[in-house]
């Protein structure tokens, strides 16, 4: 099975994709967690990409599909929760052709919905782990523990592009650039809406919801694919 989780910079897509790995052993594709990987190592594609991310923007789409086509061609056999891509309609094209290329296909595409006042103040607030990039908000026990309950590390620091500027700027270009998704995946009778203003537990309910009433001819789709593939 393969998900996208679809919405806004801090509507919980980490969050959320983490407990699909907990719950149903979903492999993670996180573009943005890959890319911010090679700007941490100075890899090629991390330099190409590195100032675009800082300010809030969207890296163009060929770094993009790079990276998520790598990612892909390294995981057989496992149920995929996409979080960051796609980002565009141009990336959403993209990704189907990729996945039909590899055999399989993608079953649904899981909207988190969340205001842009929201948003704002969520992300105002967040810090990440410096180690391994874990997202905490203040109101989560490990900021008031001060260890991070993924990898241990002690330190916390802010996203570049979580300084209020480049918030807003991102909020603009999702809903300039990302909105057009919903209608291309609702054509398909792939897109489904969750409630994101909810709490974290309400919101991981939904979609666990969801994702037991996938249409089982999807569901079959997929699996022949990957025998096929």
């Amino acid at each position: 099975m393969n998900i996208v989780l679809l919405g806004p910079p801090g509507a919980g897509k980490g969050t959320q994709a983490r407990k699909l790995q907990g719950s149903h052993q979903f492999d993670i594709i996180s573009t943005g967690d890959i890319l911010r990987e090679e700007i941490k190592n100075g890899s090629p594609i991390g330099l190409q990409v590195k100032k675009t991310m800082e300010a809030g923007l969207y890296p163009s789409d060929e770094p993009i599909i790079q990276v998520f086509e790598n990612r892909l061609k390294q995981i057989k056999e496992k149920n995929l929760v996409l979080d960051g891509i796609p980002r565009t309609l141009n990336q959403a094209q993209k990704v189907d052709e990729v996945f039909e290329r590899l055999g399989t296909c993608l079953d649904i595409v899981i909207q988190i919905s969340v205001d842009d006042k929201e948003l704002i103040q969520r992300l105002s607030n967040r810090v990440i782990c410096k180690t391994c990039s874990a997202p905490y908000t203040a109101e989560l026990s490990p900021l008031v523990s001060g260890v991070c309950d993924k990898c241990n590390g002690t330190e916390f620091i802010r996203r570049p592009d979580d300084e209020p500027e480049a918030i807003k700027t991102r909020l603009n270009v999702y809903n300039e650039q990302t909105k057009p998704l919903l209608q291309y995946y609702s054509q398909t009778n792939r897109l489904r809406v969750v409630d994101g203003m909810q709490s974290v537990k309400e919101v991981t309910k939904q979609i666990e919801s969801l994702v037991g009433d996938i249409p089982q001819g999807l569901q079959d789709v997929s699996s022949r694919n990957r025998e096929r593939g």
